[in-house]
């Protein structure tokens, strides 16, 4: 059994993929290997099928959203109209978000794995609390923005624990390392390339100037010794990508959980 390095500090989720996150105390895994109800639904362009997402239709950061989940709801809201739906009411949904972005889109569910960005690493995107602060740091941003700009599923924090600290959760390629947070084991598989999302403002969509060129100067001068450094054929790479075995469906993440580094 490895050493105890940190717990569990935040669970964010994504009901609707591209949308806004809702924090929650507690998170069951889902047959397919992902959090309940992280990206359980996305939105299709009708005219070709193309996923929505803020990595191309920038309106997206404009649209807030408010979740109350054990009732399967949700409140869409834009340039001052707000409109609550019930998780079934997909045409009404598809109708409002059509309206908004001025082309039809298609509204899909997947309850057993979701729609996550990774096909392979499919599992929540894991980051140290004191990453977000220190990359915060780097664009003199504080630590909430930069949580939304990265948009990661679990935070582990600890005492000491030093920045970058996620890098221990992947190795070479093909290599799975494996951890432990609570009752639920984890395999880490390589840190995640990053896409336009992170230099734009959460809430505006508008993109902080120089904000990759900066990026990658200063993750490839602060990457820690401990990172698996044939795994960066260029430092704009953050977070860790992961899967979650069909062993550990139905177990329970938990606020406070233990995390417990296990190895490869």
């Amino acid at each position: 059994m490895g050493k105890e390095e940190g717990f569990l500090y935040k669970i964010l989720i994504f009901p609707f993929k591209s949308f806004d996150p809702i924090e929650v105390k507690e998170v069951k895994i889902t047959p397919g290997g992902s959090l309940e109800n992280d990206r359980r639904f996305a939105f299709f362009r009708k005219e070709d099928g193309k996923i929505l997402s803020r990595k191309w239709e920038t309106k997206l950061y404009r649209i807030r959203t408010k979740y109350n989940l054990p009732k399967e709801e949700v409140v869409f809201s834009y340039e001052g109209v707000e409109k609550g739906f019930k998780f079934r009411q997909k045409e009404d949904i598809e109708k409002f978000i059509s309206q908004i972005l001025g082309y039809e889109v298609v509204l899909k569910e997947d309850k057993y794995r979701g729609f996550p960005d990774d096909l392979e690493a499919y599992g929540p995107t894991v980051v140290a609390r004191s990453t977000i602060k220190e990359v915060a740091s780097w664009f003199n941003l504080d630590e909430d923005q930069m949580r939304l700009r990265l948009r990661t599923n679990l935070e582990v924090d600890g005492e000491n624990l030093p920045p970058f600290w996620e890098d221990k959760l992947y190795g070479k390629p093909n290599e799975v390392v494996w951890f432990q947070i609570g009752e639920v084991k984890i395999g880490g598989v390589n840190p995640c390339q990053r896409c336009p999302i992170p230099p734009r403002d959460p809430f505006t969509g508008e993109s902080l100037k120089g904000f990759r060129d900066i990026f990658v100067e200063k993750r490839k001068e602060t990457l820690p010794p401990w990172a698996e450094r044939s795994r960066f054929n260029h430092f704009y790479r953050l977070t860790v990508n992961t899967i979650i075995p069909t062993s550990e469906a139905g177990k329970t993440l938990k606020l406070e959980d233990p995390v417990v580094v296990l190895g490869k």
